[in-house]
């Protein structure tokens, strides 16, 4: 009964873990061939989200990709589908399946490849596009972390959540407003993708560390479940980007307010 259970909760995070290390493998051996994505290039990279990664990625959800021309779905539709799994990503850590929240947000926010690929493949890019396609990255991101929020309303984690909600927040609130001023700056090492990437990763490997930890764990409290070990856990990578997000934000704006004092000559 104990092996039934294992398998049930997880055993198919264990399988699809397994196949992206599979492809991920595959991929070393062809990635010398193929081409350079051209909309890879043309963004922001990182120590974790590096040009090779976002190629890896693109490459795996390719099929997406194609199937999105092959069925003339349009770039908004596209953007919202990536909020509707968002959605369901804020349900599951709701609830506890910290694995399964973690892939769903990953993918839901790898619809943000697509809608601008596919609005280029397509010749169907607009300012209207852009827009929406901006504001609902701010209500997926939103969205999770509520999820989030509500499963530790009764723990102290609540208020990293409301850290890290905060500083997301105006970290992308300040490089928008930025712009709006004429001042084009987005420095820092906690953008939206990096985001994403530590949270998601952290809620696909929360529960296998959970798992193979728990019998340790019961040393220190024996009334410890899987699903409460797996919550702190997750504390680890969700403190990270509480604070580098936040040390993201506040950087952003005092940058940003500098090179305006710069631009009126006050500086």
């Amino acid at each position: 009964m104990k092996n039934l259970d294992f398998w049930l909760t997880f055993g198919p995070l264990f399988i699809v873990n397994g196949f992206i290390v599979v492809a991920f493998v595959t991929f070393i051996f062809i990635s010398r061939k193929r081409p350079k994505t051209k909309d890879i290039e043309e963004r922001h990279s990182s120590v974790v989200l590096n040009k090779w990664i976002r190629e890896f990625w693109m490459w795996l959800l390719e099929p997406f990709f194609k199937f999105f021309i092959f069925f003339k779905i349009s770039p908004n539709a596209i953007s919202i589908l990536g909020s509707i799994v968002a959605l369901f990503a804020a349900i599951a850590f709701a609830v506890g399946h910290f694995g399964l929240g973690g892939w769903l947000m990953v993918l839901g926010s790898s619809f943000d490849f697509f809608d601008g690929r596919v609005a280029r493949a397509t010749n169907r890019c607009t300012l209207a596009g852009s827009f929406i396609d901006s504001c609902l990255d701010r209500v997926s991101e939103g969205i999770t972390l509520t999820g989030l929020a509500f499963y530790y309303r009764d723990s102290f984690i609540f208020w990293i959540v409301m850290l890290a909600y905060l500083s997301s927040i105006l970290t992308s609130y300040s490089k928008a407003k930025g712009e709006t001023m004429g001042i084009d700056y987005s420095g820092g090492m906690m953008q939206r993708p990096e985001r994403i990437a530590y949270l998601g990763a952290g809620g696909i490997l929360a529960p296998v560390f959970s798992y193979f930890l728990h019998s340790y764990a019961l040393g220190w409290c024996p009334t410890l479940t899987v699903q409460q070990l797996t919550g702190y856990i997750y504390l680890l990578p969700l403190s990270f980007v509480a604070i580098f997000c936040s040390a993201t934000a506040i950087k952003r704006v005092v940058n940003i307010m500098i090179l305006l004092d710069k631009k009126e000559g006050i500086r």
